[in-house]
């Protein structure tokens, strides 16, 4: 079965994905382009992944910073080392507000996973829940920062039922969670929000099919070299 999965995700490699690329120009104003290139609008404050426990590229990590410009609330499935999170609150405004949840590293064998979710991804998922102290902590961002220690299957998200403007969803990799906080996403979503899903390629069976489902429902985005797919609620 491994050897048919590997071939079968090879295959994927040599023909389009489902859900259609796009260039960043159209993701969001701030990457427009013009006669030079992309735009002096598009400067973020950044921090490269070099060493970091499952960094985005740095092509997706100035993606999330830019989006994070424009918005005030801002949500994360999986904190990890709390990396992009503290980039993220680097590009927002004094007042905005961020809340990143993972699971703390003493619950992580306690995890709600379904019997058909992907093994390996349970695996990592346990592996990267090992942090209780964060990159952010001791940076001024540190006081825009909400941490949530949960499951993300037991989290309430009631209280921010319409707040959210950016929701950034890359906890647990299987079927069972990604559905889970995708839905949970949908109900914090703002009235002008973006969700962003990061994993979006074969490697990551659970999310990639997840999310071919789901572009058969709404529109959805893959943003051209990375592994990024985006959803807005209203189009640019």
């Amino acid at each position: 079965m491994l050897k048919l999965r590997r071939q079968k995700n090879r295959s994927f490699n040599l023909r389009q994905y489902p859900i259609s690329k796009v260039d960043l120009s159209s993701v969001a104003p701030c990457f427009s382009i013009n006669e030079y290139g992309i735009t002096a609008n598009s400067a973020v404050s950044f921090i490269g992944g070099e060493g970091i426990v499952a960094s985005l590229t740095d092509r997706e990590t100035w993606v999330l910073a830019g989006l994070s410009k424009s918005a005030k609330k801002i949500f994360e499935f999986g904190t990890c080392s709390g990396k992009t999170t503290h980039v993220m609150a680097l590009n927002t405004s004094e007042d905005a507000e961020l809340f990143t949840l993972t699971i703390h590293p003493d619950e992580a064998d306690k995890l709600f996973f379904d019997a058909k979710d992907d093994r390996r991804h349970r695996e990592v998922a346990e592996l990267e829940a090992k942090f209780i102290k964060f990159y952010y902590e001791g940076h001024p961002t540190e006081k825009k920062i909400t941490q949530i220690f949960s499951d993300s299957k037991k989290f309430d998200e009631t209280e921010l039922t319409g707040k959210i403007d950016l929701i950034f969803i890359d906890g647990a990799h299987t079927k069972s969670y990604v559905e889970n906080d995708t839905k949970k996403a949908f109900r914090m979503l703002s009235s002008q929000g973006v969700i962003v899903w990061h994993d979006y390629k074969p490697d990551a069976p659970d999310v990639f099919k997840y999310l071919n489902e789901l572009s058969k429902t709404i529109e959805l985005m893959h943003i051209k070299d990375t592994d990024l797919v985006l959803y807005r609620k209203h189009p640019v």
